[in-house]
C-alpha cells in the first residue's frame, strides 16, 4: 500500500514537472518571438503611421483654401443664405428642446394636469 502511494505521488510530480516544462517552453518561445516583433513595430510601423498622419494633415491644410475657393466661387450668395437658414433651423430645434418648451407641448396631451 505504501509503495502505491509513493508511485502515485511520483506520477503527480512527474506530470507537474512536465506541465511546468511545457509552460516554460511556451514562455521562452514567447519571449524570443515578441521582442523582435515589438522592435519591428516600433521601428517600422509607428514611423510609417506617424508619417502618414503628418502627410495627411499637411495635405488637408494645403488643400483647404483651394477647395473652399472653388466651392464658393460658383455660387457667391447662395451658400451664405443656406448657412444662415440652417443655423436658424438648428437654433429653433435647440430652443424647442428647452425644458419649458417640452412642458408646454406636453400640457395639451394631459389636460387634467
Amino acid at each position: 500500500m505504501h509503495l502505491e502511494q509513493e508511485a502515485e505521488v511520483a506520477g503527480v510530480a512527474v506530470a507537474g514537472s512536465l506541465r511546468a516544462v511545457e509552460v516554460g517552453a511556451i514562455v521562452l518561445i514567447g519571449l524570443l518571438v515578441c521582442p523582435p516583433l515589438a522592435i519591428v513595430v516600433v521601428v517600422v510601423a509607428v514611423p510609417l503611421l506617424v508619417t502618414a498622419v503628418v502627410l495627411g494633415l499637411l495635405g488637408a491644410v494645403l488643400a483647404t483654401p483651394y477647395v473652399l475657393a472653388r466651392h464658393f466661387r460658383g455660387h457667391p450668395g447662395r451658400h451664405l443664405s443656406l448657412l444662415v437658414h440652417r443655423l436658424r433651423v438648428a437654433g429653433r430645434a435647440l430652443f424647442d428642446l428647452a425644458p419649458h418648451r417640452i412642458h408646454a407641448d406636453a400640457r395639451p396631451l394631459h389636460p387634467g394636469r
